[in-house]
């Protein structure tokens, strides 16, 4: 028995290595050694699970915020009238991607392990980073300059979202030059990288939420805040002299641009569903079809698009009051649980989740990145790893 659990554990820790290691970079890849993952760690508790349950006692609340809105949306979406489509559409989003959390945090890994693996992800994003600039260095001068590496301009901007504070707290936190060099070209190449996708609601999180994450960990908040506003400073400057990215700064205020206005009437759209159906919305997994037959507004130009272009509206269209109000309720309580982690310990692992969470959030104000594959599971993964090292630190 002890042999095969061994086994199993061994498997399972190379295949999420290389889950660590590829989400990042290719949704395909990561999701053949999520698949694997997944198979070694059901293989595993078939044969010893007493540390799952150990998990599920310990963040009884973590667990059960996560249950209120996978039940709220279940519902919502045995109400849609496109029943088939909508329960597929929530056992791929929702318990699909869930299972990134569930096969690191269910097994009782060493805490250099589960370090590994977060440094394994972090590679993993600064090759996708790199992948952005390479593709737009040979197109500086020209008016196409947006590109989105192996994900696409959305995604990778969630990404840089989400992962240029860690880098920035990283470079704060570590004492070691040799990590101290390693993160401060991270960030260098992050903040290219962000820049060449033209992202403007990623440029916004990462302005809104680096201040305050280095506030959150800084000892000498004022020495770090005033050499963060300074270098910001800079950055603006040298933004604002290159024409493109001037240029696309400008439109954040512009409500005629398209992109703008265009979401203006998405969200409207959004809020008249929502009005019509207070309480389960238009039916998880019916948005499109309520939209584009119903809702869609006689302005609106983009007349097949596939979402509302923001976390908020889209639960409140598709999910009514039930998902939307439990969809806050997990946001909040995840908040809260990082920042009590992160006063009580000072433990780095709840700021590392702190800014994942508030990293898609603030992007998500203006996009709709809950439900995209890899930033989803990078989302559910990062609680694991967090639940992961916390179990292993208290023990």
């Amino acid at each position: 028995m002890a042999s095969k659990v061994e086994r199993a554990e061994k498997f399972l820790y190379y295949f999420l290595c290389g889950f660590s290691l590829s989400l990042p970079l290719s949704k395909a890849v990561g999701n053949i050694f999520l698949a694997l993952s997944v198979l070694a760690f059901f293989y595993r508790i078939f044969y010893k699970r007493d540390d799952i349950t150990k998990l599920f006692s310990d963040y009884k609340k973590i667990f059960l915020v996560i249950a209120a809105l996978f039940g709220a949306v279940l519902i919502s979406a045995l109400s849609s009238d496109v029943l088939l489509v909508s329960i597929k559409r929530y056992l791929e989003r929702y318990i699909w991607h869930l299972c990134a959390m569930v096969s690191i945090a269910g097994i009782f890994y060493s805490r250099e392990k589960i370090i590994f693996l977060f440094k394994l992800m972090l590679v993993g994003v600064f090759f996708s980073n790199l992948a952005v600039i390479i593709q737009a260095v040979p197109h500086l001068s020209e008016d196409v300059w947006r590109f989105g590496g192996f994900l696409g301009i959305m995604p990778q901007g969630t990404l840089l979202s989400m992962f240029l504070p860690i880098y920035v707290l990283l470079f704060l936190h570590l004492k070691e030059l040799r990590l101290k060099i390693f993160f401060a070209v991270g960030i260098l190449v992050g903040i290219a990288a962000i820049l060449f996708t033209g992202t403007r609601g990623a440029w916004l999180a990462v302005l809104i939420l680096i201040p305050v994450t280095v506030l959150i960990h800084s000892k000498n908040k004022f020495k770090n805040l005033s050499a963060l506003t300074a270098a910001m400073a800079l950055l603006i400057g040298l933004v604002m002299m290159t024409p493109n990215l001037s240029n696309r700064v400008a439109t954040i205020t512009d409500l005629k641009m398209q992109s703008n206005s265009e979401r203006i009437l998405m969200w409207q759209s959004a809020w008249q569903m929502f009005k019509d159906h207070p309480i389960l919305g238009v039916g998880y997994g019916g948005y499109i079809q309520a939209y584009q037959t119903q809702y869609i507004l006689p302005e609106a130009k983009e007349r097949n698009l596939q979402h509302a272009h923001s976390n908020f509206m889209q639960m409140l269209a598709e999910c009514g009051l039930a998902g939307f109000l439990t969809f806050i309720l997990m946001l909040g309580y995840f908040s809260y649980f990082a920042l009590r982690g992160w006063a009580k310990e000072k433990n780095f692992a709840y700021l590392i989740f702190l800014c994942v969470l508030w990293g898609m959030m603030l992007h998500g104000f203006t996009e709709y990145n809950f439900e995209t594959s890899v930033t989803s599971k990078v989302l559910w993964y990062a609680l694991g790893l967090c639940l992961a090292y916390c179990k292993k630190v208290s023990t």
